[in-house]
C-alpha cells in the first residue's frame, strides 16, 4: 500500500483546476498526493505523478522530510507535479528503478554516487572513503563546475540530477567487538552490489557481501553478514541493533544521497513545474544538514538504550587504505580525483 499525504489530498481538493484519474499500483508503503500512476489531464493542468523509490524504511526520519519537500513542490506547481513514496525499495532495486527512469518512466530513485557511476563513472569519486570531510561540502561539490559537468553527462544518459545532499556519517555496526582494522579481515560486511561499495568494504578491511538494503536485517540475523555500515538514523530505523550490538566509529563516509528522475519526464513539465522542482531541491541540502546533525545526538542515545556499545577505533589504517582507492578505478578521467579535492578545499 502507498503512504498517502492527507494534507496534499486536502490541497488537491482546493485546487479545482487540478484533477487526476486512474488507480494506483501500490506495492509496499508509499506516500503521495494522488492515487494516480503516470499522468492525467484536466482542462487546465496536466498532472504528473512521480513514484519515489525510497531506499530506507518507513520509520526513517527523512521520509517525513521528503513528504514536506514534495508537498512544497505540489503547491508551487499548482498541482502539476505530485509524488507517491514507496519505502524499502518497494518499486524494485535502485538499479532497476534508475534504468526505468532512463527510459522515460515517471520514477525517482533514492540513490547514491556509486549507482550513478553506472552511467557516469567519474561520479563515484565523490564516494571515495574519507574524501568528503564536512556535510556542507556535498552541496558545494554539486553546485561546482565539476558537479555541473556530471549533471550534463547524466542528462545525456536520460537522468536528471535533482539533488546531492547529506544523508549522515556512516559507521560500522557489527555482531562482535573489534579493536583494529585487522580484526575485520575475517568478517563479512554487507554492502550494495556496486564496485564503489565493494571498495568501501576493502578500505574497512572486511569482505564484501552484496545484498539490497531492504534485506540487510535478514542477512545479519541469518549470519549471511557479520556487519553493515550506515548513518545512525538508518541503523536504528532498520532495527540493526537487534542482531548487532557494536558500532565502530570509523566515520568512513560523510555520506550523500542523490535524487534523480527521468530527463524525459522533467522536460515534459511546464516551466512552472520545472521551477517548482528546481527551487525546492536546490534549498533542500542546507535544511538536511542541520536536521541530521541534530538527530545524530538523539539516535546515539536511542541506540545505547537498545544495548548498543559504541567503540572508538584508530582511523589511521583506514585512511591509509583509502589513499589507494583511485588505483581501483582506471575508468575515471585523468585528474578527476584531484579536481574534486580542489573543489572541496575551496
Amino acid at each position: 500500500m502507498k503512504r498517502r499525504l492527507v494534507s496534499l489530498l486536502l490541497i488537491a481538493t482546493a485546487l479545482t483546476a487540478c484533477s487526476s484519474s486512474g488507480g494506483s499500483s501500490g506495492s509496499s508503503s508509499s506516500s503521495g498526493s494522488s492515487s494516480s500512476s503516470g499522468s492525467s489531464s484536466s482542462e487546465e493542468v496536466k498532472t504528473t505523478v512521480i513514484k519515489f523509490n525510497f531506499s530506507k524504511s518507513s520509520t526513517d526520519p527523512s521520509l517525513a522530510w521528503f513528504e514536506e519537500l514534495f508537498e512544497e513542490i505540489y503547491i508551487a506547481s499548482d498541482g502539476e507535479v505530485m509524488f507517491d513514496i514507496y519505502p524499502s525499495e518497494a518499486l524494485g532495486t535502485t538499479s532497476d528503478v534508475m534504468a526505468q527512469a532512463t527510459m522515460g518512466e515517471p520514477v525517482m530513485p533514492d540513490t547514491d554516487f556509486s549507482y550513478l557511476a553506472d552511467y557516469v563513472p567519474d561520479i563515484a569519486v565523490a564516494m571515495s572513503p574519507y574524501l568528503i570531510q564536512e556535510p556542507e561540502q556535498i552541496e558545494k561539490l554539486w553546485k561546482s563546475e565539476v558537479g555541473e559537468e556530471w549533471e550534463a553527462a547524466l542528462a545525456d544518459q536520460g537522468l536528471h540530477l535533482l539533488s546531492m545532499h547529506y544523508f549522515g556519517t556512516r559507521n560500522l555496526i557489527l555482531n562482535q567487538p573489534i579493536s583494529s582494522r585487522d580484526d575485520l579481515s575475517k568478517l563479512k560486511i554487507r554492502c550494495a552490489a556496486t564496485p564503489m561499495w565493494n571498495e568501501v568494504v576493502r578500505v574497512l578491511g572486511g569482505n564484501a557481501t552484496n545484498t539490497a538494503w531492504s534485506e540487510v536485517y535478514q542477512a545479519l540475523s541469518q549470519g549471511v553478514a557479520d556487519g553493515a555500515e550506515s548513518p545512525l538514523s538508518a541503523l536504528y530505523s532498520s532495527h540493526l541493533y537487534e542482531p548487532c550490538k557494536y558500532i565502530i566509529e570509523t566515520e568512513h563516509l560523510v555520506a550523500a544521497t542523490a535524487i534523480v528522475m527521468s530527463e524525459q519526464v522533467y522536460q515534459s513539465l511546464s516551466e512552472k513545474g520545472q521551477k517548482a522542482i528546481d527551487d525546492a531541491f536546490s534549498a533542500y541540502p542546507a535544511k538536511v544538514v542541520e536536521r541530521v546533525k541534530e538527530l545524530d545526538v538523539d539516535y546515539r542515545e536511542m541506540l545505547m538504550d537498545e544495548g548498543v556499545t559504541f567503540l572508538e577505533i584508530d582511523k589511521a589504517p583506514f585512511i591509509a587504505a583509502a589513499q589507494d582507492t583511485p588505483d581501483y578505478f582506471p575508468e575515471w578521467s585523468e585528474g578527476i580525483y584531484e579536481r574534486v579535492q580542489a573543489v572541496l578545499a575551496e
